[in-house]
């Protein structure tokens, strides 16, 4: 028993003294190598890793933050490029109005140099004229009449070709046409003596009978006149006669006529109608854009021509008329009835509505005479809108490049503008576009 455990005892004494433990070594090793004698190339290559470490950290923060940098300009100059190609402006403008009543009674003279006066108040209004003409024909029914007989009438010259001493032809010498009919002289006539050319008179003549075969045209007539009564002497040959003037008038039967009533309608029916082709006319073809010709500013002049017959039952009859229109300057008038009004906008920067339906009435409308140049007296009354109008153009050039605070300066040199309202895309642009394309005008009503 005691034997086994001296060995047991023994084995572990050499098992310690043959391994020792390493914490024990390590602590041997430090406390034996003094500091000095630590080798210093360990411990040098450690502190120059670290340093490098920190170098490659700071080089490449440093890269990151230049690259950002050159980014955000780019993005910066990108979007503002972007910005200035489409940007845009769009301005709402309210324009100035004045509502005009008006309700008066006015003298206007005719024109005498086509310059209306407006600016003293002491002065009337004038007024210019124009004027068209027209005709219309139409049939109108024929019946018959009495019995009519009349005698052809008109002038020939009679040659003295027979001696040097004058003749004397009595008040109804016949004279014979080249086609046998009968003519009388209506008057006594002496008919100078042949010189080196025949003596010659001139001399009324009317048919011996009624009829319309006694009718003659000058252009018609061939041949010369005879004397009857010289027939079988010299004289005969000596004196003859050639037609001056047409001869007519002859007829004999029974001439139709036109009822004197159905003339009566007939004409009034015309008138009507022409006095619509007229105003119709005088309104379309007549008056220039920038004047107003009122609904009763206007005198009408008729003619009629007898009528003259178409056939055996119809009639053909003529009425001839002239319209004059007495017709104001739209810009003129309204400066005369709305001076004060007016004056509130700078010179023709106002467009004017409801000037030519106002209600117009002539007062001196039976001593009034276009043709005449009578002054004309009447009323206006009703309601007339002026708004102020501008050159887009123009402002629209002002605005280029402006800044959005600095617009009100070029707006009021726009008195006809009453307010603006500006949207100006995108958000961020403080200033209006550098072309005048991307400034877009609406307007507010």
């Amino acid at each position: 028993m005691a034997i086994k455990k001296l060995e047991r005892n023994s084995t572990k004494k050499i098992v310690q003294d043959i391994l020792p433990s390493e914490r024990r070594a390590i602590r041997k090793i430090i406390v034996d190598t003094p500091d000095e004698e630590i080798p210093k190339v360990t411990a040098r290559p450690k502190k120059v890793v670290h340093i490098e470490k920190d170098n490659q950290n700071n080089n490449g923060s440093y890269k990151y933050l230049i690259s950002f940098i050159i980014i955000f300009i780019s993005i910066a100059v990108i979007g503002i490029a972007l910005s200035l190609s489409y940007s845009k402006a769009m301005i709402t403008v309210t324009s100035k109005v004045v509502n005009v009543d008006v309700n008066g009674t006015y003298t206007a003279k005719k024109s005498t140099n086509n310059n209306i006066a407006v600016d003293s108040d002491n002065e009337d209004i004038g007024y210019d004229t124009v004027v068209v003409s027209d005709a219309l024909t139409q049939t109108i029914p024929a019946v018959k009449g009495p019995l009519i007989q009349t005698k052809a009438r008109g002038s020939v010259v009679i040659y003295n070709n027979y001696s040097a001493s004058p003749q004397i032809l009595v008040a109804g010498t016949r004279l014979s046409s080249p086609n046998g009919l009968i003519y009388r002289t209506s008057t006594t006539v002496n008919v100078p003596g042949k010189k080196t050319t025949a003596g010659s008179i001139s001399v009324a003549v009317v048919a011996d009978q009624p009829g319309d075969n006694y009718n003659m045209n000058i252009s018609d007539s061939k041949g010369e006149f005879k004397i009857p009564g010289y027939k079988g002497t010299d004289k005969y040959s000596g004196f003859s006669a050639k037609i001056k003037t047409s001869i007519t008038g002859g007829f004999y039967g029974n001439k139709m006529v036109i009822n004197a009533d159905t003339k009566k309608e007939k004409i009034k029916l015309m008138q009507d109608l022409l006095k619509e082709q007229l105003l119709t006319k005088l309104r379309t073809q007549s008056v220039p854009s920038e004047y107003i010709l009122y609904d009763t500013a206007y005198n009408v002049e008729y003619t009629s021509i007898e009528p003259v017959m178409k056939d055996d039952s119809t009639a053909e009859i003529t009425v001839k008329g002239s319209a004059y229109g007495a017709i104001f300057n739209s810009s003129s008038l309204i400066k005369y009835i709305a001076g004060k009004e007016i004056r509130k906008f700078p010179s023709d920067e106002y467009t004017v509505e409801g000037d030519k339906k106002l209600e117009f009435k002539i007062s001196n409308i039976k001593d009034f005479s276009i043709k005449k140049e009578t002054p004309l007296i009447f009323t206006l009354k009703g309601q007339v809108v002026v708004t102020g109008v501008f050159d887009e153009k123009k402002l629209k050039n002002d605005l280029i490049g402006v800044k959005l605070q600095d617009s009100n300066l070029v707006f009021a040199k726009y008195p006809s503008i009453s307010s603006v309202h500006t949207l100006i895309t995108p958000f961020w642009m403080r200033s209006f576009p550098n072309s005048a394309e991307k400034i877009k005008i609406e307007y507010k009503h």
